[in-house]
């Protein structure tokens, strides 16, 4: 299977994709912040990666630059090793970004998040700092087709993704090394206080009343997403 990962590849490499018309860049912004203890805060970005890839292969025409991270996770930093940056900083190094790429004959960009803290700063940037040649994604969108993996086991993800049965049995999949399910905790699930979340961070949602254990059957979580990266 051919090497679409700049990071992975020679600038040679890079510059025959280039000439043979790879010129579409598909561009994650990331994170590196806490996701519960059993998974590594590394989850974003993995996931991210495998989006990227998924969407590339469909292009056909298209390479995937690094994943950028850190990114704006200030509601995750009640947690050791969460890192975060301002959002300005964050549409900096997605206009930096995309100007490298620009001058080695990149053409047209997708851009998107696999960390939700980074939506409404996509979306700005989308507004105030628009780039013709790119098409941004700032929703959660990108997981509708785990959210319906969800439902053939009578699931529902009322919280939102983030370390719960969605990104859990992604990881399971993808990378069954890093997930620790001996160390798994009852999470938070019901309707998620977005704004409650980002004003006062990720342990303002905790209620031991409304604690679960997920995922219940890990096993059958990775069947239920395993379609979604990479064929995304």
């Amino acid at each position: 299977m051919r090497e679409l990962f700049i990071e992975r590849m020679s600038w040679p490499e890079i510059q025959a994709a280039l000439q043979e018309g790879m010129t579409t860049a598909v561009v994650c912004a990331a994170s590196t912040e806490q996701h519960g203890p059993h998974l590594p805060e590394a989850t974003d970005a993995l996931l991210g990666a495998a989006y990227a890839e998924g969407l590339a292969r469909r292009l056909g025409n298209a390479l995937v630059p690094p994943v950028i991270r850190p990114a704006c996770s200030e509601h995750h930093m009640g947690f050791a090793g969460s890192l975060t940056i301002p959002p300005d900083l964050l549409m900096d190094l997605l206009d930096h970004h995309l100007a490298s790429l620009r001058r080695h004959g990149f053409v047209d960009f997708f851009v998107f998040s696999s960390h939700g803290g980074n939506y409404p700063v996509l979306q700005r940037w989308a507004a105030e700092r628009p780039h013709p040649d790119t098409t941004v994604i700032w929703d959660f969108g990108v997981f509708q087709d785990a959210f319906d993996a969800l439902r053939p086991f009578g699931r529902e993800d009322t919280a939102g993704p983030h370390a719960e049965v969605i990104e859990t049995s992604m990881m399971l999949r993808l990378h069954p090394d890093l997930v620790h399910m001996d160390r798994a905790e009852p999470g938070f699930e019901g309707e998620m206080d977005l704004p409650g979340l980002l004003a006062h961070g990720m342990r303002h949602c905790a209620c031991p009343a409304l604690h679960v254990r997920a995922p219940h059957a890990p096993e059958r979580s990775a069947r239920g997403t395993q379609a979604v990266p990479p064929s995304v």
